[in-house]
């Protein structure tokens, strides 16, 4: 007999099983964390928080938070590329390049249009700290830090699961009827059999995560990033830092600075080596720093065959991994467990059928994919800038030293060098300006009735994001008015669960269709009409990306991703929706 009996057991503590710990409590889901390490992360790690993760956040109730201590737009705006952050030397200290970036600058206006959430940076270190605080305070089960879940098993009703506490040695053995994999690829897809197939790399990023005072020579208040391409040669000439808070722009006290070093050099950096190095690569040998941690990992992007084995899910780092670049680890993590429990919630409460969970996979496996495979270009990217600053592999000191006079002199080649740089760091806009990368992806198959329309056309560059009410796609952002009050398409959905039917009908006709619908699959369904004298569309926006006709309807999930949309209603409506409702919760069409 088990000890312990739940619906959902979480294996890891990271951002994708606190965030789905969260999203199963507002569901009303009875589940449990378990999570080897003794605490939260202790390394920023990841920190650039997109707009869709932003939104899910506000519908969850944790964005305000976020925002509180994470850094304003005003401060994340800028990507710069310089020669070194100091030195007084011919080549030091200078600007190669800037970029507006992430709803900053140029790229400002597009964010704000497309979504009521800013994007921000909030390193791991401090995410997960506030979000444990959010899962304490909402979850009937305290989560279970330096816990390891040994093994497990699992049969067609469930899985039983052995997990130590390692302070103790006492093992508890857990039955749940389905297991969330968030344990960052530590262990369990191997266990069922799931290779990750994909690109790695056999070169070490080293991260120093440090404190110091760099106001007076930090790249500007607007810069979250600064690449570094030193003229210098040398092991480590290409290098990057992001500011960590917990104040922002130049007045940052801590800092995360990441390179790589050839195959077979040392990595072995104790706390006295990563300063010196740090002083070293910034040059300024008299830098007061404090490190606090050295990390290492290995690039790779691979993603599992498969996200459902039986009642186990792989979400996160556990389904997929993927470089840096973009930003679209933790939040591809936090979106696969936003898709996901929704879906255990509807099952788990007799709503919808075990079919719905396949969809899970169906959805999330080729988003993925184009993520990894999106992560790893714009990581590649890079050498392409390199390349177009006059460096090659294997280039004598000397040689790329003369380059960078060349490219920085005060001549008509200097200029025209310059002007082909500008062209070849503009590439990078694909990790910097990735507006619909981040909020544009879409689902072909899964939970959503196609209606035969055509997918609106992606930008190639991943920047330009045309919204669309189609079915599969993310609810487009539009603000509404109602009674003088400003609220989001996406405020209409809550975090409960339940579906939202968004019509232009002043007869309620759809209004009565969704209440049969509600009554005939056991589903809540709230019917929202925008129109003058109810919610009103304040910028018009909302007419343009509905498609359709104007008392057509648009059924939207409860992650508020589009399930089904349809005409003018007639005679059939309540009919028509209750079958696509139906098909939806994977309870036959």
């Amino acid at each position: 007999m088990p000890d312990l009996e739940v619906p959902v057991l979480i294996v890891g503590g990271g951002g994708c099983g606190l965030t789905a710990s969260v999203f199963l409590s507002d569901l009303g889901v009875d589940h449990l964390l378990v999570e080897r390490r003794a605490t939260t992360s202790t390394l920023p790690r990841a920190h650039y928080l997109n707009q869709r993760t932003m939104e899910v956040f506000r519908q969850h109730g944790l964005a305000d938070d976020v925002y509180r201590i994470s850094a304003p737009t005003a401060n994340i705006g800028e990507v710069a590329w310089r020669t070194s952050l100091a030195g007084d030397g011919e080549l030091d200290a200078r600007d190669l390049h800037r970029m507006d970036a992430f709803g900053g600058g140029s790229t400002a206006e597009p964010y704000a249009a497309h979504s009521p959430c800013p994007s921000t940076n909030l390193p791991q270190h401090r995410l997960e700290p506030l979000l444990l605080e959010h899962v304490r305070g909402r979850a009937k089960r305290t989560p279970l830090f330096n816990h390891v879940m040994q093994d497990f098993t699992q049969d067609e009703d469930g899985v039983t699961a052995h997990v130590t506490d390692r302070s103790t040695g006492r093992t508890t053995t857990v039955r749940a009827r389905y297991l969330l994999a968030a344990d960052g690829g530590k262990g369990i897809g191997a266990r069922l059999g799931v290779p990750m197939r994909g690109d790695g790399w056999a070169f070490d990023v080293i991260s120093v995560h440090f404190s110091a005072d760099l106001r007076e020579w930090w790249s500007g208040d607007r810069v979250l990033i600064t690449n570094f391409v030193s003229p210098d040669g040398g092991p480590v000439s290409r290098y990057g830092m992001v500011a960590m808070g917990p104040e922002w722009g130049r007045a940052s006290r801590e800092w995360a600075l990441h390179f790589h070093v050839p195959p077979g050099a040392d990595t072995t950096f104790d706390e006295h080596t990563a300063a010196d190095t740090v002083r070293g690569l910034l040059k300024l040998p008299d830098l007061d720093v404090v490190v606090h941690q050295v990390g290492h990992y290995r690039p790779e992007a691979v993603i599992a065959d498969r996200f459902r084995v039986g009642r186990v899910f792989l979400a996160g780092d556990a389904a997929h991994r993927q470089p840096p670049a973009t930003g679209l680890g933790l939040n591809s993590a936090v979106q696969d467990a936003h898709n996901l429990a929704w879906k255990l919630a509807a099952v788990l409460d007799g709503q919808a059928g075990d079919a719905l969970l396949d969809t899970y996979e169906a959805e999330r496996l080729p988003t993925a994919q184009r993520n990894v495979e999106w992560a790893m270009f714009a990581f590649r990217n890079h050498a392409v800038i390199h390349a177009g600053l006059g460096l090659l592999p294997g280039q004598p000191p000397e040689v790329t030293r003369a380059n960078f006079r060349d490219l920085l002199a005060d001549t008509p080649m200097g200029e025209t060098r310059r002007a082909r740089a500008a062209e070849v760091f503009a590439t990078q806009r694909v990790e910097y300006q990735a507006h619909d990368i981040e909020i544009g992806f879409a689902y072909a198959a899964g939970a959503l009735v196609p209606d035969g329309s055509a997918a609106p056309p992606r930008d190639p560059w991943g920047y330009v994001h045309h919204p669309d009410a189609r079915p599969g796609h993310r609810l487009p952002h539009a603000w509404l008015d109602l009674c003088g009050r400003r609220l989001s398409t996406h405020d209409l959905v809550g975090d409960r669960g339940g579906f939202v039917l968004i019509t232009g009908d002043t007869d309620d006709v759809w209004a009565a269709a969704a209440a049969r619908a509600a009554a005939a699959c056991g589903v809540p369904v709230t019917a929202v009409t925008v129109s003058p004298g109810r919610h009103r569309d304040a910028n018009g926006t909302w007419a343009t990306a509905r498609g359709g006709p104007r008392r057509g309807a648009v059924l939207v999930r409860p992650d508020n991703h589009v399930a089904w949309r349809g005409g003018s209603p007639g005679p059939g409506a309540a009919d028509e929706l209750t079958a696509a409702l139906r098909r939806v919760l994977g309870r036959g069409e």
